[in-house]
C-alpha cells in the first residue's frame, strides 16, 4: 500500500525504510497508526505552524512483511559543521547562526512540539538573513502534554548538546541555551541552566563509558 500526499516527482529524494515493528512496538502497531502515517500527520502539522520540515512525496506498508517507507524531498540546507564552516570563520556570524537556533528551538517547544531525536545531524541549516533551520527525521516527533514538556524539552537541548563538533565551545552551547530561553520563557533561569548541564554531563559521560 503506497500513498503520495503530494504527488510531487520533481525533487532531490531521501528514502528512510523502517523494519518491521518488534516486541512490545509490534503489539502497539496493531491499535495505532503506521509509523509512515504518524510521521505525515506530524510533518503537516510542523508545517503548517511555519517550521521547515522536508514534506513527505510517499509513504507506504508492505502488507505481508510489515516493512514501512518513507520518501521526503531533501532539507534545504547543510548540516551544522558544513554550514558553519561556509560562514569563512567569521565568528560574529557563527554566533548569529547559533543564537538563532537557539531561538527556533525555543519557538518548537513553545508551540508544543518535542522532537524525537534533536541530534546535530538531523539538523539542516539554511544561512540566509535571518538563517533557517529545517528539521528532519520526525518520525519520533510529537505534540505533548504540559505536565511532561519540561523534561522532554531538556531531553531535546541534551541530545542538541552531546556532540562534539568542530568549532563549538561550552560557550557556544551556553549562547544556545540562552537564546532558546529567551525564546521560550522570555528569562533566564540558573536552576534550568543547572539542570540542562546536569543532564548533558550524565549523558556524556554514559557515552564514554559505552
Amino acid at each position: 500500500m503506497l500513498r503520495s500526499p503530494l504527488g510531487r516527482q520533481d525533487a532531490d529524494l531521501f528514502v528512510k525504510h523502517f523494519d518491521p515493528p518488534a516486541g512490545w512496538e509490534r503489539l502497539k502497531s496493531w491499535f495505532r497508526r503506521c509509523r509512515p502515517s504518524r510521521t505525515e500527520r506530524i510533518t503537516a502539522a510542523l508545517r503548517a505552524a511555519g517550521f521547515f520540515v522536508p514534506p513527505i512525496l510517499l509513504h507506504g506498508v508492505h502488507r505481508e512483511s510489515r516493512r514501512e517507507v518513507i520518501v521526503t524531498a531533501r532539507a534545504e540546507g547543510d548540516g551544522p559543521i558544513l554550514a558553519l564552516r561556509g560562514l569563512n570563520g567569521s565568528i560574529a556570524a557563527k554566533r548569529a547562526v547559533l543564537r538563532a537556533l537557539g531561538a527556533e528551538v525555543g519557538r518548537l517547544h513553545r508551540a508544543g512540539f518535542i522532537h524525537g531525536d534533536l541530534t546535530p545531524f538531523n539538523l539542516r541549516i539554511l544561512i540566509d538573513e535571518p538563517p533557517r533551520f529545517a528539521f528532519i527525521d520526525n518520525e519520533r516527533t510529537r505534540r505533548t502534554v504540559v505536565i511532561a514538556r519540561e523534561r522532554r524539552r531538556l531531553r531535546n537541548l541534551v541530545q542538541l548538546g552531546r556532540f562534539a563538533l568542530a568549532g563549538i565551545t561550552h560557550t557556544d552551547r551556553m549562547r544556545v541555551f540562552r537564546a532558546y530561553e529567551a525564546a521560550l520563557h522570555r528569562r533566564h533561569s540558573r536552576c534550568r541552566e543547572r539542570q540542562a548541564a546536569a543532564m548533558l554531563r550524565r549523558r556524556t559521560e554514559r557515552d564514554l563509558k559505552s
